[in-house]
């Protein structure tokens, strides 16, 4: 059973404990919340980013500079193929084990303002402490206290990107082929916005905003809907945007088009989950194998 330090707020939803917490503390006799085998056999450098370690391209260099043994020798050809059922894989020092390659850990964050979708890697002018994958630093301990010193770490990325000045839900997991499939277009999942502006938007803006407007490389977007958003009554300048992509700074391209001025931008939901509005900024928590399931679900983004 797992257990939770929270960040002083839970729910319940249906009979599942859904805890938005700081910190998640987990046991390795629970069961994953969800698996992708590796093939077997596979290439060498396919076994390395299947099992989350680093992207395909990172692992290629890995091999090429040496830092990976199959029993206990060097290789250098990423196209060597590997049974991690039955081969010693060392990378840098860490073994590849079958159960770590096939773990799978997905989780929803409330992105507070500031943060960047990023890794070391890709980030112009890296500072680790802002990346949306360093909120997830205390599990990572956990996870590091209670693993052995030679096992390799999951390696988290984000499913999509949210702009450093936006705020809320993303998803971090260290599954790539559901990663692709929240991102991808076939799978006609929506986003949803909320945005704050300057002043109460009139009809006029409103038609505006649905009417689209042109991105930079000349795409023009059109949202699946715009609303006034009266939830809130002292808050009456938002507005809910939902588009079918979410293109980078769609929204914001939107608002500019429209002739308004925007003040915060704030996404609620992804395809059939939604962010509830009282999780604080920087919570974390952990998907049910449900809940990754019900984002990709077109009824639950129907209902949501």
């Amino acid at each position: 059973m797992a257990s939770f330090l929270a960040a002083g707020w839970q729910t319940c939803e249906g009979e599942s404990l859904c805890c938005w917490m700081i910190f998640y503390r987990t046991t390795f006799s629970q069961a994953p919340t969800g698996v992708t085998a590796v093939p077997r056999p596979a290439r060498l450098q396919c076994a390395i980013s299947t099992a989350g370690v680093c992207s395909r391209r990172a692992a290629d260099e890995l091999i090429f500079e040496g830092h990976v043994k199959i029993n206990g020798v060097a290789v250098h050809e990423p196209g060597t193929r590997v049974d991690l059922g039955k081969d010693k894989v060392i990378v840098k020092g860490k073994a590849l084990t079958p159960q770590i390659a096939s773990r799978r850990f997905y989780f929803a964050i409330n992105k507070p303002k500031g943060y960047i979708c990023s890794s070391l890697a890709t980030a112009p002018n890296p500072r680790p402490e802002r990346l949306v994958t360093s909120l997830l630093d205390p599990w990572l301990r956990e996870w590091r206290a209670r693993a052995p010193a030679a096992v390799l770490p999951p390696r988290f990325f984000t499913v999509g990107r949210l702009d450093a000045q936006s705020v809320g839900l993303i998803f971090v997991t260290n599954d790539g082929e559901w990663a692709q499939r929240v991102m991808h277009p076939s799978s006609n999942l929506t986003k949803e916005y909320c945005v704050t502006l300057e002043s109460r938007p009139r009809l006029p803006d409103l038609q505006r905003l649905a009417a689209g407007a042109a991105m930079e490389d000349g795409t023009w977007v059109t949202p699946v809907s715009v609303t006034l958003d009266d939830s809130v009554a002292s808050k009456p300048n938002r507005v809910r945007i939902v588009v079918a992509e979410g293109r980078n700074r769609e929204v914001r391209n939107l608002v500019a088009a429209a002739g308004l001025t925007l003040r915060t931008l704030r996404r609620t939901r992804i395809g059939g989950y939604r962010l509830d509005p009282g999780v604080p900024f920087g919570a974390v928590r952990e998907l049910s194998v449900r809940d990754t399931r019900r984002v990709l679900d077109r009824g639950a983004q129907d209902r949501a």
